[in-house]
């Protein structure tokens, strides 16, 4: 069974690359859609008939689907790790609502966008008025409205999350009613990683700035040596991040900073083939030696083989990437100060369940400043976190880790990522992590989704059980 899966995962992640390529970017085939009738989230684990379907072009669609409806969710590229993309009663794809809203309300830099357009298109807008995000999280196929119901982060010394680029957002109740709100009020800050149970974000204020250069550096070290000059490594960049892998003490460090450097020649066709050899090359080589039993022996050797790369790239480019190979994700924050102690104990814990036919699996690391306050229950919320995401290769066995993970999770307290893998958590444990913040939370949902249309058995689970 572990074979049949393993090959299903490296050709459906070939196919990706493949069909990404020959489009020049503009096709992905892991990305959800109906089809047919059927529902599919991007890793295919999510796959249902949903009562109704609708794809509405206009908001006054949008409202008279909300106030029709007995049960409803809404999907962009449904980029997501769980049950919260499946709709008890209607379900609603907003990529035919997108596009630039014109207002004349807007400030300098300022652009408004509907809720469905996807980064990748929200970036050539912000270009073609010379201008960008201040930055950005890694995928680009997600739409707007799905990226900050999730409050989707970078990493950064300074910066984070993609919500302190947003001025303000119009939102449809449960009652199909209208509203606009700002960053300092509780509907907005519900909204922000509310994984959709207060509202649907119609419309999206951006602020941009003028656009930039950014430099990336990918190289791989000792674990020893970043956790000697970690302080130092993360004072001199604007953003930095980590790769560690198991049965080895090599690591990825990977860097962004600002940069007057003219573009490199053919930069993005160089990431291009740098990232689909990095996803060939986990999906068919690392997830083979993985279920050969050869990692603990191949780990150190395999990941030495790895080139580093110095790239100068627009902004867009260098932040975000449109390929990705079939996978899992478990992510969530623990407190900074303990980084290490508590990537070890995850790679710790993979390197002993490994024995149990365990898939390919790294860990990414990254930083997010204190003081996030546009959330009510997003897990950077107010502290300086450390978010580790524990990526594993879509094939069968990835669970029995997951399920061992979030048992230790909720033992050291740790923040769940509401986009990602989240399979235990209840509202018990919402209540434990976000205390009155989390009490706020279902205020606001009780007062703009009464009769609980937004609802599902994910949201259940965690706002009402």
């Amino acid at each position: 069974m572990k074979y049949r899966g393993y090959l299903y995962v490296a050709l459906a992640t070939t196919l990706n690359v493949i069909l990404n390529g020959i489009t020049l970017g503009k096709y992905l085939w892991l990305e959800g859609r109906v089809r047919g009738g059927i529902f599919r989230n991007w890793g295919r684990r999510f796959r249902y008939k949903p009562t109704n379907f609708a794809q509405p072009t206009t908001e006054a669609e949008i409202v008279e689907l909300v106030r029709k409806s007995k049960g409803i969710r809404f999907f962009g590229s449904a980029h997501s790790f769980n049950d919260g993309v499946v709709a008890d009663h209607t379900l609603v794809s907003l990529d035919k609502y997108s596009g630039v809203v014109v207002r004349k309300d807007l400030k300098p830099k300022q652009m408004c966008f509907k809720g469905g357009t996807r980064i990748r298109d929200v970036v050539k807008f912000l270009l073609d008025k010379q201008l960008a995000f201040k930055a950005l999280p890694s995928h680009d196929a997600q739409s707007i409205a799905g990226i900050l119901s999730t409050d989707v982060h970078g990493t950064g010394r300074n910066w984070g999350f993609v919500s302190e680029s947003v001025v303000s957002l119009r939102i449809i109740d449960g009652r199909g009613d209208i509203h606009e709100c700002g960053s300092t009020e509780d509907l907005f800050k519900a909204a922000i990683g509310g994984v959709g149970a207060v509202g649907i974000i119609s419309e999206v204020v951006v602020q941009g700035v003028d656009r930039f250069n950014v430099e990336q550096r990918f190289e791989l070290a000792e674990l020893s040596f970043v956790e000697a000059n970690f302080e130092r490594l993360l004072r001199e960049n604007e953003h930095f991040s980590l790769y560690l892998f198991p049965f080895t003490t090599k690591c990825q460090i990977s860097i962004w900073n600002r940069t007057e450097k003219k573009q490199s020649f053919l930069g993005p066709i160089r990431e291009f083939i740098a990232i689909s050899v990095d996803a060939l090359m986990a999906v068919w080589f690392g997830a083979l030696i993985s279920y050969t039993g050869l990692l603990p022996r191949l780990s150190s050797i395999a990941h030495s083989l790895k080139r580093g790369t110095n790239l100068v790239m627009e902004s867009n480019k260098a932040y975000n990437r449109s390929i990705y190979h079939l996978h899992q994700e478990l992510e969530f924050t623990v407190p900074f100060e303990e980084t290490f102690a508590m990537c070890k104990r995850f790679v710790n814990l993979y390197e002993k369940m490994y024995t149990k036919a365990l898939p390919y699996t790294l860990l990414e690391v990254r930083f997010t400043p204190a003081g996030h306050d546009l959330t009510l229950i997003g897990a950077g919320r107010e502290r300086l976190c450390t978010w580790i995401d524990l990526v594993c290769n879509d094939s069968h066995g990835f669970e029995n880790y997951y399920d061992a993970a979030e048992e230790s999770m909720k033992k050291l307290s740790a923040r769940p990522h509401l986009g990602k893998f989240c399979q235990s958590f209840r509202k018990s444990d919402m209540v434990r992590l976000h205390g009155q913040s989390f009490a706020k939370f279902l205020q606001v949902v009780d007062q703009y989704d009464p009769d609980q249309k937004f609802a599902n058995e994910f949201t259940r689970r965690l706002f009402r059980d």
